[in-house]
């Protein structure tokens, strides 16, 4: 069974893009966050923050962050779980494939964080996956067991959520770290019970995001378009826990920024 996180980790992704003063490529681009576009599920806010298995929840994650990050970009593969990307659109996406489910929101600007929350059918050996969209990215959670939290009660069951289910790469629970990092690569910490890996790489725009950046900016030079618009930063952050050996935890995050 999977204990409390504890309140120290390793990174977190709010810091993990707070580093080298990153500002959300969305914003740069004049957009908003699309929230919960799409989404046709009600709403809930819980002020509470026992939801242990979050990056988000707050300072406390940021204490025992490192400034180790690998220059790589990981596999799309391993932001994909059921066919749903960590995106934009996962909240809708999601509601389609695994039924209509209440969001639940927490916290508020840099903590604030929207939550869909779907668990196995079954009674026994419960597990969980969770879509959370925060201030400045997205991440899936999947783990198996834990104590309860604020909130927990508005988890829909699925039968298409089940141990052995796998993400787009193949990381599934119950795997060793040695299954863990045949997938994922060397990690950026080791730790007892655990596996930590934080990525950083600069991308070039692709041609439709900057063409959608003249059409909202016609009175910019292509010159400053390129210098504000043509490349972006992809941060990525992975952690994998461990009970006896088993994977019993995964949360994977993405954001885009520059």
């Amino acid at each position: 069974m999977v204990v409390q996180k504890r309140a120290v980790r390793f990174f977190s992704v709010d810091t993990l893009l707070r580093r080298g003063s990153l500002f959300l490529s969305l914003g740069a681009l004049g957009l908003a966050l699309p929230g919960l576009a799409g989404q046709t599920g009600r709403r809930v806010r819980v002020p509470d923050n026992s939801d242990w298995w979050s990056f988000s929840r707050g300072s406390d994650f940021e204490e025992g962050t490192q400034s180790r990050v690998q220059e790589r970009e990981l596999a799309t593969s391993n932001f994909q779980v059921l066919g749903i990307t960590l995106g934009e659109n996962m909240h809708s996406n999601a509601a389609r494939k695994l039924g209509k489910v209440t969001i639940v929101e927490r916290g508020d600007a840099s903590t604030g964080r929207s939550q869909a929350c779907y668990t196995s059918a079954g009674a026994e050996d419960r597990v969980y996956l969770i879509f959370e969209q925060d201030e400045v990215g997205y991440t899936y959670y999947l783990f198996a067991g834990g104590h309860s939290w604020e909130g927990a009660d508005y988890c829909l069951a699925s039968k298409a959520i089940f141990r052995s289910m796998a993400t787009g790469s193949g990381l599934r629970l119950g795997q060793t770290p040695a299954e863990v990092i045949a997938i994922l690569g060397k990690p950026t910490k080791w730790r007892k019970n655990g596996l930590a890996y934080s990525f950083s790489i600069r991308k070039k725009t692709s041609p439709q995001d900057l063409k959608e950046a003249r059409e909202r900016n016609p009175d910019m030079s292509e010159k400053d378009i390129q210098e504000r618009y043509g490349y972006y930063d992809l941060a990525t952050a992975v952690d994998a826990e461990f009970e006896d050996s088993k994977l019993t935890y995964l949360a994977v995050s993405k954001a885009e920024t520059n």
